[in-house]
């Protein structure tokens, strides 16, 4: 197998941890009110068109908040609570669109080897799933955690497995993602997928990996 080597400026990982945790936020579980009105607020909408700027994607972020903004907080949580479930939770089989990488990668089931390769990076990294999470290893926001972790912690080597893991995969669902929601929330979500994964290719400049630990330990900023 060919190995992988990720570059990664050390000033571009506390935004990149911010993103992947907010991405892995939305693809987990769908909005409450209070998360709905937390993106709402002026402190939210800066902190979505930053990750806009950021990744290049500020027509993205723009639909995003427009989404956000299209009705009052309750009817917008249940918009999205709706959506969520119709996409990604399988009550309508053949239009649900799995967040796993076992149904895109070739294995076309789930639990597939996927699951295997992740929990070998979840011990790398001493990450251990809550017992409140019912996904498996493999579920897109698991490996989004995980690559914010191994942002983090300054492990080139863990970047470098999970951008494996998802390039392998990401792409596909995420352009179903965008072909069923369209300028929609999730449709534009995806977008903002892609660009974070294109954001860690490996074709970067170099950067030293205890300077990524260091700049990711210095950063503090207010999560969505």
């Amino acid at each position: 197998m060919m190995t992988l080597t990720v570059n990664i400026d050390p000033s571009e990982v506390p935004e990149l941890v911010f993103v992947a945790e907010w991405l892995a936020q939305q693809f987990l579980t769908p909005p409450d009110e209070a998360r709905v009105l937390a993106a709402r607020s002026m402190q939210g909408q800066i902190a979505l068109q930053s990750i806009g700027t950021f990744l290049g994607q500020s027509q993205a972020t723009d639909a995003v908040c427009a989404v956000l903004a299209s009705g009052s907080a309750p009817a917008i949580t249940v918009a999205l609570q709706r959506r969520h479930v119709a996409l990604f939770e399988g009550i309508f089989r053949r239009r649900s669109i799995g967040p796993y990488a076992s149904l895109w990668d070739g294995t076309g089931r789930l639990q597939g080897p996927a699951v295997g390769r992740m929990n070998i990076i979840l011990r790398a990294l001493d990450v251990h799933l809550d017992a409140l999470c019912t996904e498996p290893p493999d579920h897109v926001a698991v490996q989004l955690v995980a690559l914010a972790e191994a942002l983090r912690q300054g492990r080139p080597d863990c970047v470098a497995g999970l951008y494996r893991e998802m390039s392998g995969w990401t792409d596909r669902f995420a352009a179903a993602l965008i072909e069923a929601d369209g300028a929609g929330y999730y449709g534009n979500v995806a977008r903002l997928l892609i660009a974070l994964l294109d954001r860690i290719a490996p074709d970067r400049p170099a950067a030293g990996d205890r300077d990524m630990a260091a700049a990711a330990t210095s950063f503090g900023k207010d999560r969505l």
